[in-house]
C-alpha cells in the first residue's frame, strides 16, 4: 500500500488518472475533494464549468460549494497575481455560478431542462418533493384499489386472503391493503427494471390438497394425548385448528363448486399462516416417551418435523409465485401513477434519473456533446450511489462502449453499469465512498454495485487510494475501535460485507 503521506499527495498530483479514493469518516476526504477541484483549475485541467461534482444530500452539496467557493479564494491569493494559475482562479470565482455542484438528482434535473425535447419531458416539469409524490401516487392506489376490488385479478385476490399480522404499535401496518400497497410502491421504486418476474412452475392445487393431507395425519395423531395440558399437544393445536376448519370447508365447496378458486385461496392462506405460526414453529416437547395411545412422542415430533418443512417449503413457492402476480398486476396501479405525473408536468426523484440516463445513453448527440462539455465528474459517498446512477456518471466519463461477448448476457452483469464495457477518458471520473458506511439500502444504494464499478475501473487501471488519518478522534479511542471491528469485518463478498481498514 501506498503512504499515507503519497496518498493524500496523489489526489492533487494525480489528474490525470482515474481515481477511487477509499476514506472512512473523519478522514479529510470532502477536503481532498475540493483541494482535487481546485488544482484542475489550476493546471488548466478544466474548467469551473466543466467540473461536476455530486454528493448525496443538499446539505453537503451546500456545504461542498461553500467550502469549494472559500478554497478557490484562498489558492488564488497564494499564487502570485500575474501568474497563469491566478488568471484562471480567478476566472472561476467569477464564473463560480456556472459549477455543477448539487445532487445527483439536481444535477440531472439540469441536463434533462436543457434538452427537453430529446428527453421527451415538459420544458416546464416541476420536480415532486416525497412527499408530494406519495400523494400523488396514493391517489392513483386508491382509484386502482377501486377497481380491483370490483374485477380482482388473481394475485390480488390471493393476498386479500392472506393473513393480517397484528402489531399493537400499528394494527394497520401488515392489513391486506396496506400489503397491496407496500406492493406497489416497491414496484414504483424499482420501475427502472421491467422485465416480468419469472412464476414457480408448480401445482398449486395439488401441493395444497398434499398438504392438507398430511395436515390431515398429524392432526389425527396428536388430537388424543394421554396428558391433559400436554405442552406438544397445545403447542400443536394450531394444525388440527387449520385441518378441522379445512374439511368444514371442503364439505361446503362439494356442494357448491363454483366457489373453489376462493376455497384454495383462503386454504393458501391458512397454511402460510400455520407455517408462520411462533408456537406451532418452535413446540414445546413435553414430557414422557408415550404421547397417546399408540403413539410416541417420538412419532410425533418425526411427523411435526416433516410437516413444518413441507409447510416452509410450499409457503416459498406460493409467496414467489404471489409476488410474480402482484408484480404484473400493480403495474395498472402504476400507469395511473405515470399518467397523473405526466398531467401535472411533474417528474418524482426517480424520473430525473431514468429519463436522463435514458437521454445519455440512447441520444449519441447529447452524449457527446455533454461529454465535451463536462471534463471531470467527482462523486462523493459513492456507497450511496444506486446502480442506475453511476451507470448515467459512468456514461458521461466515458469515451467509448464495446460490447464484449463474455460478458454480455452474464448473470452478474445485469443491472451493472459495465455490461457494455465503458471506456473511462483517464482522469475524467473521481469517486469517493466508504463501503462501511452504506447504510442507505431503502434508497436503492447497493455496495455489491460499488465493489463492481470499483473493481471494473481498476482493471481499466484507476488509481486506488486509502485514506486511513482520522481527524476526529484521540489515539485512544481509535485503537479501541480498531480491536473492536478487525476481526468483525471480514469483508465477506459473498455477504456484501465490507472489510476493515484500520484508522490512524
Amino acid at each position: 500500500m501506498t503512504g499515507q503521506r503519497e496518498n493524500r499527495e496523489l489526489i492533487t498530483s494525480e489528474l490525470d488518472a482515474t481515481m477511487v479514493v477509499e476514506a472512512a469518516a473523519g478522514t479529510g476526504k470532502t477536503t481532498e475533494l475540493v483541494a482535487r477541484i481546485v488544482a484542475l483549475i489550476a493546471r488548466d485541467r478544466a474548467r469551473i464549468g466543466q467540473v461536476v461534482a455530486v454528493t448525496f444530500s443538499e446539505k453537503a452539496a451546500g456545504e461542498l460549494k461553500l467550502r469549494l467557493r472559500e478554497e478557490l479564494e484562498r489558492a488564488r491569493e497564494r499564487h502570485q497575481p500575474a501568474s497563469a494559475e491566478s488568471q484562471r482562479l480567478a476566472q472561476a470565482v467569477y464564473d463560480f455560478e456556472e459549477a455543477q455542484v448539487s445532487t445527483i438528482h439536481g444535477f440531472c434535473a439540469e441536463l434533462l431542462r436543457e434538452r427537453p425535447v430529446e428527453a421527451r419531458v415538459d420544458p416546464a416539469f416541476i420536480v415532486l418533493t416525497e412527499s408530494q409524490a406519495d400523494q400523488v401516487f396514493n391517489e392513483a392506489f386508491t382509484t386502482w384499489l377501486h377497481e380491483q376490488l370490483g374485477h380482482p385479478g388473481e394475485g390480488v385476490r390471493r393476498s386479500l386472503r392472506r393473513p393480517v399480522r397484528w402489531r399493537p404499535e400499528d394494527e394497520d401496518a401488515n392489513g391486506p391493503i396496506e400489503r397491496l400497497r407496500r406492493a406497489a410502491r416497491e414496484l414504483r421504486e424499482w420501475r427502472d427494471h421491467a422485465t416480468p418476474w419469472t412464476r414457480p412452475s408448480y401445482d398449486r392445487h395439488r401441493a395444497i390438497d398434499t398438504l392438507i393431507a398430511q395436515l390431515g395425519d398429524f392432526a389425527a395423531i396428536t388430537a388424543r394425548p394421554l396428558k391433559k395440558g400436554d405442552n406438544l399437544s397445545l403447542d400443536t393445536k394450531p394444525a388440527r385448528v387449520a385441518s378441522t376448519e379445512i374439511e368444514r370447508q371442503r364439505r361446503l365447496v362439494g356442494n357448491h363448486p363454483e366457489y373453489a378458486e376462493s376455497t384454495y385461496d383462503g386454504w393458501e392462506a391458512a397454511l402460510v399462516a400455520l407455517a408462520d405460526h411462533r408456537d406451532f414453529a418452535r413446540p414445546r416437547k413435553g414430557s414422557g416417551a408415550a404421547f397417546a395411545a399408540g403413539v410416541t412422542r417420538e412419532q410425533v415430533l418425526a411427523s411435526h418435523a416433516l410437516l413444518l418443512l413441507d409447510l416452509g417449503r410450499f409457503r416459498a413457492e406460493a409467496n414467489a409465485d404471489l409476488a410474480a402476480l402482484l408484480h404484473a398486476e400493480t403495474r395498472t396501479c402504476l400507469d395511473r401513477y405515470e399518467k397523473r405525473k405526466q398531467s401535472a408536468g411533474a417528474l418524482d426523484f426517480l424520473d430525473l434519473l431514468i429519463k436522463a440516463r435514458d437521454l445519455v445513453r440512447d441520444n449519441k448527440e447529447v452524449k457527446a456533446q455533454f461529454r465535451d462539455r463536462f471534463r471531470v465528474l467527482l462523486v462523493d459517498e459513492f456507497q450511496d450511489t444506486d446502480p442506475l446512477q453511476a451507470e448515467l456518471l459512468l456514461l458521461l466519463a466515458g469515451t467509448e462502449e464495446v460490447e464484449h461477448p463474455d460478458n454480455v448476457g452474464h448473470p452478474d452483469n445485469v443491472g451493472h453499469p459495465f455490461r457494455g464495457a465503458t471506456k473511462i477518458r483517464p482522469g475524467a471520473l473521481f469517486i469517493v465512498g466508504d463501503p462501511k458506511q452504506s447504510i442507505y439500502r431503502f434508497r436503492r444504494a447497493d455496495v455489491g454495485a460499488y465493489r463492481r464499478i470499483s473493481d471494473a475501473l481498476g482493471g481499466q487501471g484507476a488509481m486506488q487510494v486509502t485514506l486511513q488519518t482520522s481527524f476526529r478522534s484521540v489515539p485512544a479511542i481509535q485503537h479501541f475501535v480498531n480491536a473492536a471491528f478487525r476481526d468483525e469485518m471480514t469483508g465477506d463478498r459473498q455477504a456484501l460485507q465490507a472489510g476493515y481498514v484500520p484508522l490512524r
